[in-house]
């Protein structure tokens, strides 16, 4: 029999509810897995091949019963692949049991980068920081959450690609150094799954009264054994924010009046050939 997990990421908070959230970032409405495990014959190479498809425009991983966990991109990805004799041959392994988790582990302990405010500039937006206490645990995690018009254009914090979500309403935005931020209390989303999402780009409308960003990220830490998580395995954190002189990390309800995003926070995750386009580009239009 094959199992697969699906993470809820918040066991319950006092302003943003689970259910809320389990709308957003859980998948559990998806009629089918979004990782799957297929076991195929390949012709060409005379080989059995292990492939998880992953229907997500963000990466999994994916930890299969008594074995490693595996990074599954988006599309096809070939895990495995043994030389038999024939296409009738087992080639010694089949489809197995596995959980799938969604993201990444990050090569090296996240930097966490920089954000900008999510609203337009020039408005006066108001950040309050919440704890979050998971039942049955000990740990405390944090989010922001923004008191803005109902309406407002919600913007990128950051850029990234859009992930699947679970409702139409909420939006998830993968970084490339293996963060998410992850827009609660959305009325709309103006972004699809799979788009490429640049920092101050327009994502959405707010609900009203306020709309919620979670900053998270896949924590091996928490993967004490190599089945399944042994508990909620994401960390999450609080970003530094561009006030306009410099960055801050908002530990205590502030109003700001929102800056112009500074080309160094526009490039920040750019590459050296993007950068030098980017600011061509940008001595062509003065």
């Amino acid at each position: 029999m094959r199992y697969t997990s699906l993470i809820v990421l918040l066991a319950f908070a006092t302003t943003l509810t689970a259910q809320e959230f389990r709308k957003v970032f859980s998948l559990g409405n998806t009629p089918e897995p979004v990782v799957r495990n297929i076991v195929r014959y390949d012709n060409a190479t005379k080989s059995r091949e292990r492939i998880y498809i992953n229907s997500d425009y963000c990466s999994y991983v994916v930890v299969r019963k008594g074995a490693r966990y595996y990074n599954a991109a988006p599309g096809e990805n070939i895990v495995e692949s043994r030389p038999v004799q024939s296409q009738a041959a087992e080639g010694n392994f089949t489809t197995t049991d596995y959980h799938y988790y969604r993201g990444v582990f990050p090569s090296k302990e996240p930097a966490m980068g920089y954000y900008a405010f999510p609203l337009a500039e020039g408005e006066t937006i108001t950040i309050e920081p919440h704890t979050i206490r998971f039942r049955d645990s000990e740990r405390e995690e944090n989010y922001l959450s923004f008191a803005i018009q109902e309406n407002d254009t919600v913007y990128a914090m950051r850029g990234g690609v859009a992930c699947m979500v679970g409702d139409k309403k909420g939006v998830i935005i993968n970084h490339i150094d293996e963060t998410f931020a992850v827009y609660h209390h959305m009325r709309k989303a103006f972004v699809s799954p799979g788009d490429a999402v640049e920092i101050g780009q327009p994502i959405g409308l707010a609900a009203g009264g306020k709309v919620y960003v979670s900053f998270l990220y896949l924590d091996k830490a928490y993967f004490k054994q190599k089945e399944v998580a042994e508990e909620y395995p994401y960390t999450h954190f609080v970003p530094q924010l561009w006030d306009g002189t410099r960055y801050t990390q908002y530990e205590m309800t502030a109003s700001k009046v929102v800056p112009a995003i500074p080309d160094e926070l526009v490039m920040q995750d750019m590459s050296k050939a993007q950068k030098k386009r980017y600011l061509k580009n940008k001595n062509r239009n003065k």
